[in-house]
């Protein structure tokens, strides 16, 4: 009997906040915090790789809005991660 894979699908973890309905960014800022923490805390996850968040914008309304470059310009659908990571944690020094 060989090992089963554990498929991407499987070890992925995904968390619904649909049900919130049309919250602020903070709100959901602070939604996703618990969440994390509650994956270290009660699940035992240590690490992930190559996680992602997509956050549909809307309005107060729930209207669908587009971000814009901040001077101006065109339409923004992906941004990089703003978060700062030393590559001295790479390594194991």
């Amino acid at each position: 009997m060989g090992k089963k894979r554990v498929t991407r699908q499987q070890s992925a973890v995904y968390i619904d906040y649909s049900e919130l309905g049309t919250i602020s960014i903070d709100e959901l800022a602070q939604a996703v915090f618990t969440d994390v923490q509650a994956l270290k805390d009660i699940y035992n996850v240590s690490y992930v790789t190559g996680p992602r968040l997509r956050i549909p914008v809307t309005n107060e309304y729930g209207d669908e809005l587009l971000v814009t470059r901040p001077g101006g310009g065109g339409y923004v659908s992906r941004i990089d991660t703003h978060h700062y990571r030393p590559s001295c944690k790479d390594y194991d020094l």
